[in-house]
């Protein structure tokens, strides 16, 4: 496993983290396959993403809503995804690849609504 993609426990649910701060979009769009293989693998359906100090454009776009449709698919329904670090450009882009994301201010606010979410269910 990528030293940027890690599986934790918070609050009694296993949420996949994965830390994409500082990389460019090719290099982003490199770790989204391993981050839905480990999803399916481990049945996992929430996501936190650190995208600060990043950039975004259409094949980070492209590969993001491939990556959603393949875990969906293999899980049954769609995950929830938390981020920090989105602003301006970069939500326009991230709303348009995907419905039911939620942009926190801080990681713990982030897991709090991804915890949130799980026990709607």
């Amino acid at each position: 496993m990528s030293d940027r993609i890690k599986v934790i426990d918070y609050k009694g649910h296993k949420i996949l983290c994965g830390d994409s701060s500082g990389l460019k979009p090719a290099e982003i769009v490199a770790l989204l396959p391993e981050i839905s293989r480990i999803m399916i693998e481990q049945k996992i359906f929430l996501i936190f993403q650190d995208v600060n100090n990043t950039t975004s454009d259409e094949t980070v776009k492209k590969a993001a809503i491939e990556s959603a449709t393949k875990t969906a698919t293999a899980l049954g329904r769609p995950a929830y995804s938390a981020f920090i670090g989105i602003r301006g450009l970069q939500k326009i882009i991230a709303n348009a690849a995907l419905r039911g994301q939620y942009f926190a201010s801080t990681r713990e606010e982030a897991l709090d609504w991804l915890v949130q979410q799980a026990e709607k269910k």
